[in-house]
């Protein structure tokens, strides 16, 4: 009898102490699978603080994006001298792991702020300091009276696109900015310089202004096709090309971007995931220019993965996705190109020179292996990091294309 009471008071005593004691052992010792909050300081910036900003960019950008970074950082540096501006940075350890700039410009009157520029160090991503920069930069602003608050983030679904999303931000599209501002709205286009970025997101906080339904997506698709074909259209004017190949340019530009696009929509679908379109409106703006002076800037939008939060990895399968739409666009390329040589009509030869170049642009275009500011990887970096023989085929593929065509 004493022996069972024995072991029920140990058996007790265990039970107890696994109960308090092990969980606190296991949260505290292991954390697996636990993303910890690091410990850091946001303020502003000093100012024998720049060269060490500057350092911080070039440890962390690329050099598109240092020259832009640098160039909004200088502007808040000029709008500080008069308390409309600044660079918040965050602090861990003595060093500088994050950076924002702001500023506030005066449009009809009303004190308008910006937010630019935000940056996190490569070591330090996914650790809660782009959200701190953030909501410090938005109780910055709203102290001087901002009631009118605007963003830039890096491409659809990134990691900076998240963080304003979460703070109520959302898409300021060109529609939007028409009807608040006229054609007054290019002055918030420099002070933004969002455009120079590729796939950049003017933002603004308040209510979500555009609902991504099936039918926005159609107009933004719309928008796209509309505006790739105006592009090409003002190059065939100053060229003198007859006015019966205008529709015909819209056809091919239309099976040219949907084939791209809905290929990679149709692959995403296929692993679980929702895909949708973004038109980038400074995108295909910038293309006109472009075309005037005879050129071509194939950055009229993109197909994203829409599950907000969700995370590009190295080396996933998903990395099929944004090859099969540059394989698509090759292919494309190789047919029109077949028409264009095998051709005798002069229409056709012209509408399959379009094509060929048209495609061909896009392939180049999505086989960039670049790295945006944010952490965001383009599509061609992910291909890169996803399969290298992949992308290394659909590389020399196009270069031999482009090869037989300067001989022939």
């Amino acid at each position: 009898m004493i022996q069972n009471q024995f072991f029920s008071t140990k058996n007790f005593i265990l039970i107890k102490y696994l109960i308090e004691f092990l969980p606190r052992f296991l949260n505290h010792s292991f954390n697996i699978g636990k993303r910890v909050r690091m410990q850091f300081l946001v303020r502003e910036m000093l100012i024998d603080e720049k060269d060490a900003v500057k350092k911080f960019f070039a440890r962390n950008l690329g050099i598109v994006n240092r020259i832009v970074f640098e160039l909004s950082f200088e502007e808040a540096q000029k709008s500080a001298k008069n308390q409309k501006g600044g660079t918040l940075i965050a602090e861990h350890n003595n060093e500088i792991v994050g950076t924002v700039s702001i500023k506030i410009q005066h449009i009809k009157g009303e004190p308008t702020g910006y937010i630019d520029a935000l940056a996190t160090d490569k070591k330090y991503r996914r650790k809660g300091i782009a959200t701190s920069l953030v909501e410090n930069s938005i109780s910055w602003l709203e102290k001087k009276g901002c009631r009118i608050i605007y963003a830039t983030a890096d491409r659809y679904n990134s990691s900076s696109w998240n963080t304003f999303i979460h703070k109520r931000f959302s898409v300021y599209e060109i529609p939007w900015q028409l009807k608040d501002y006229g054609l007054n709205f290019i002055r918030l286009w420099f002070q933004e310089f969002h455009f120079l970025g590729f796939g950049t997101f003017f933002l603004k906080k308040g209510p979500q202004l555009n609902k991504d339904t099936e039918a926005r997506e159609i107009w933004h698709l719309t928008g796209a096709i509309l505006g790739v074909s105006i592009a090409w259209w003002i190059q065939a004017l100053i060229g003198g090309a007859p006015l019966l190949l205008f529709p015909l340019y819209f056809v091919v530009i239309t099976l040219s971007i949907l084939s791209h696009e809905l290929s990679q929509r149709l692959v995403c679908r296929k692993l679980g995931l929702k895909a949708t379109f973004k038109v980038w409106g400074s995108g295909i703006l910038v293309n006109w220019v472009f075309a005037i002076i005879g050129g071509f800037f194939p950055a009229y939008g993109s197909t994203y993965i829409k599950q907000i939060d969700w995370y590009y990895k190295t080396k996933d399968k998903t990395g099929i996705i944004f090859a099969v739409g540059p394989l698509i666009s090759l292919f494309f390329a190789m047919g029109f190109f077949s028409v264009y040589v095998l051709a005798s009509e002069v229409l056709l030869i012209s509408l399959a020179r379009t094509g060929y170049v048209l495609n061909l642009l896009i392939v180049i275009f999505n086989l960039i292996p670049l790295q945006a500011a944010g952490g965001f990887v383009w599509d061609g970096k992910k291909i890169l990091n996803w399969n290298r023989n992949v992308w290394l085929f659909l590389c020399v593929a196009t270069i031999i294309l482009i090869i037989i065509d300067i001989i022939l």
